[in-house]
């Protein structure tokens, strides 16, 4: 498989939409792992710290970031072009990417305003 000639503003928009979407797979691993861990009677997420929690939540938030990103900008730059036939699915990139950045930077301070790791004794 070849890849996508980025000049063109249809491919820019079909792999803008590709990277959106891919961004949330990772965004909802990370929402899955934070409401696993969290406790309500401490109103907390608490994890210990032995365990690969918090490097695999941060690996989960900035690999959605990153994603998102690319396919917010992708979106944002193939919109509106009048050699794109793909109008759409650059404004769906671009939506999408925002929505998944959005909701990654709103984990992202959830796990840092709520986090409560368990320290051994």
């Amino acid at each position: 498989m070849a890849l996508p000639n980025l000049r063109k503003y249809e491919d820019q928009a079909r792999f803008g939409l590709m990277a959106s979407a891919a961004a949330v797979v990772p965004l909802l691993c990370g929402a899955v792992f934070s409401f696993g861990k969290y406790n309500h009677d401490l109103r907390a997420i608490s994890y210990g710290e032995l365990g690969n929690f918090k490097p695999a939540l941060l690996a989960c938030v900035g690999l959605a970031g990153l994603l998102s990103v690319i396919g917010l900008v992708l979106g944002f730059n193939s919109a509106g072009q009048r050699r794109n036939k793909n109008s759409g699915q650059s404004w769906t990139g671009f939506f999408l990417g925002v929505g998944v950045l959005s909701l990654a930077i709103v984990l992202f301070a959830a796990f840092r305003a709520l986090g409560f790791e368990i320290k051994a004794a």
